[in-house]
């Protein structure tokens, strides 16, 4: 049984050396103010601004995470998804979607009632 286990390592090195993706989690505390967008050449855009304290748990987060995959989500509804390059001290997100629809409707999930749990990072 373990050399199937090593051959499937060797045969699959990305499966050993996989990292999961970080996620940090908007949430009533965060979240100050969402906005949607005019439509774009890339879709239609939500701007967030976070609160205070938002803004430095995401810069701290964000960081930590420099080079790496993370996700901004809610609940467990992803919001955002993209690499790290450069921390982000701004407090300021967004994210474009596919129709003005799921647009607006994440406007007014975030605006709205947010879970007061799973705020910040977490995987």
């Amino acid at each position: 049984m373990m050399s199937w286990i090593a051959v499937f390592l060797l045969a699959f090195p990305g499966v050993a050396s996989a990292e999961t993706e970080q996620e940090f989690s908007l949430c009533s505390a965060y979240v100050e103010k969402a906005v949607a967008g005019e439509q774009t050449d890339l879709g239609w855009p939500v701007f967030v601004k976070l609160t205070g304290i938002g803004t430095k748990s995401l810069g701290a987060f964000t960081e930590a995470n420099t080079g790496k995959m993370i996700r901004i989500v809610v609940g467990d509804r992803e919001f955002s998804r993209s690499t790290i390059w450069v921390p982000i001290p701004s407090g300021d997100l967004h994210g474009t979607f596919s129709s003005k629809e799921v647009a607006t409707d994440w406007q007014r999930t975030l605006a709205g009632q947010l879970p007061a749990a799973l705020c910040g990072a977490g995987t």
